[in-house]
């Protein structure tokens, strides 16, 4: 027994860890490093208190309002706002993480990256490029001919580069992303269908309390003309 709670225990601790870097990931590429530890505040919790993000961040409240900001505008976390008496009146921001909109945005991610190498690593299969030793400067075969194969910036003859290594260092890169890539579908699939589950849960707990109201409703309108009409026999017996 103990041996399986542990067994749950390490696969629950080992996913919640993945999600995190996953998610970590993608917020720092859009918010940048002060957005380092934000995930880890807000995954799986909701209304987060921005006072309290940007004390442990050790953010100024408007640093840390531009970084959600940046992350809300790409539908990564949402916030509901209360009015705090305590500080004359001015609005308080409380944020949520949407995970599952997190991840669709780091697959996303993912998908184009891998994209865009596998395109590179297709012209470089397909085309001849140059380069100037002197420089570093690269050019296509169209503009190293434009500039009689030499240097538009020291005039040095142009070499032929070799791209063999930098396909084959590509490749890895790309082999590395679709494992990644895997992970977070999987992981994207499992959120998908447990926030499925979620509203559904709420959807009927909606309809469930909209039909008390209306029976209720039903019930004190039953009453009040059955009031309506004893009183009514009242007054003709009179």
């Amino acid at each position: 027994m103990v041996t399986s709670f542990r067994k749950v225990f390490n696969c629950t601790f080992f996913k919640q860890n993945m999600q995190v870097k996953l998610l970590n990931t993608i917020v720092l590429s859009i918010a940048g490093s002060q957005a380092d530890g934000l995930v880890e505040m807000l995954h799986e919790k909701k209304n987060v208190n921005e006072f309290l993000i940007a004390k442990k961040l050790k953010l100024t409240i408007n640093q840390m309002r531009n970084i959600l900001y940046k992350l809300a505008d790409e539908g990564l976390v949402s916030f509901t706002r209360k009015k705090d008496a305590k500080k004359g009146g001015w609005y308080i921001y409380f944020w949520t993480l949407n995970l599952g909109k997190s991840l669709s945005k780091f697959k996303e991610k993912l998908e184009n990256e891998i994209e865009n190498l596998r395109n590179q690593i297709n012209k470089k299969k397909s085309e001849t490029f140059f380069y100037c030793k002197s420089c570093g400067l690269e050019l296509t075969q169209e503009n190293a001919l434009v500039n009689d194969y030499t240097c538009p910036e020291c005039g040095e003859a142009l070499d032929i580069k070799e791209t063999a290594s930098e396909i084959q260092s590509q490749e890895k890169e790309i082999a590395k992303r679709e494992q990644i890539l895997v992970d977070v579908s999987r992981e994207l699939e499992e959120v998908v269908a447990k926030e499925g589950k979620a509203r559904v849960r709420k959807t009927k707990a909606e309809l469930k309390k909209k039909k008390f109201e209306r029976d209720e409703r039903r019930k004190k309108t039953a009453k009040e003309k059955a009031k309506l009409e004893k009183g009514k026999k009242k007054k003709k017996k009179k």
